[in-house]
């Protein structure tokens, strides 16, 4: 613990050590946390300041206080199997999680030399741009810039967006994914994704690019999707 002058308060730290090993998995969903008194001991802390690091914990649904027994663990990241071209709403159907879309902006854009590399595309052709940040129990769990080859004309507001993009363009205007390339990295998150997600500079992130077919392998999507580090994992089967 930082007991020096201008270090955050002695409880913050404590919720933070604490965050860190749930995240990591130290302490795993159903996992009862340490004890008032054996934090108190471990970390040299008074009962107060235990105290206001648990409820902090609790009420930033990490763990759950239950009387007379002791304080459990909530959290839990959400992991996605990856298993074929599926949208991240299907995706969290399968895990009985609702989706939300908290933003949402579709626009006809020129495309820059990345993007219309990626879609096969000319740069003097028009693509679409889709911007979504999708929530998960209550919190940023992706943003995503999903760009789309314009072969149909897509109405640009954003209804039609806020569920399952794949479901909306294979009910609505006939498209198919055949097939998709998945690539994956670990980053800092820019400035932009720290808003989106709801982060600070230093959460890592996975970044998720994506590109998709059709039929006869024709490219039709290029998307960049952005996960926040602690709420999101990949399991790979091998």
């Amino acid at each position: 613990m930082d007991r020096n002058p201008g270090a955050p308060p002695l409880y913050a730290q404590l919720e933070q050590i604490l965050k860190q090993q749930i995240e990591c998995g130290t302490y795993k969903k159903g996992d009862f946390l340490p004890t008032e008194k054996e934090l108190m001991e471990k970390y040299e802390l008074s009962r107060v300041t235990v105290r206001q690091a648990m409820a902090n914990l609790v009420q930033s649904g990490y763990a759950r206080a239950r009387r007379g027994i002791g304080t459990d663990v909530v959290y839990e990241k959400v992991e996605e199997q990856m298993e074929g071209v599926i949208s991240f709403t299907e995706e969290m159907k399968k895990h009985h999680i609702e989706m939300q879309t908290t933003y949402c902006k579709m626009e006809l854009i020129s495309p820059g030399e990345t993007v219309a590399r990626s879609l096969q595309i000319p740069l003097t052709e028009p693509c679409y741009c889709l911007k979504r940040v999708r929530n998960a129990v209550g919190k940023p769990m992706v943003y995503t810039i999903t760009y789309l080859k314009k072969i149909c004309e897509l109405p640009t507001e954003p209804e039609p967006y806020m569920e399952s993009l794949y479901q909306y363009l294979r009910e609505e205007h006939g498209i198919y994914i055949e097939s998709g390339r998945d690539t994956l990295e670990a980053a800092l998150p820019s400035e932009e994704v720290q808003k989106a997600l709801k982060i600070d500079a230093q959460m890592p992130i996975f970044i998720r690019t994506r590109q998709t077919f059709r039929k006869g392998g024709e490219v039709f999507e290029y998307s960049i999707c952005y996960y926040p580090g602690n709420r999101y994992k990949y399991t790979v089967e091998l």
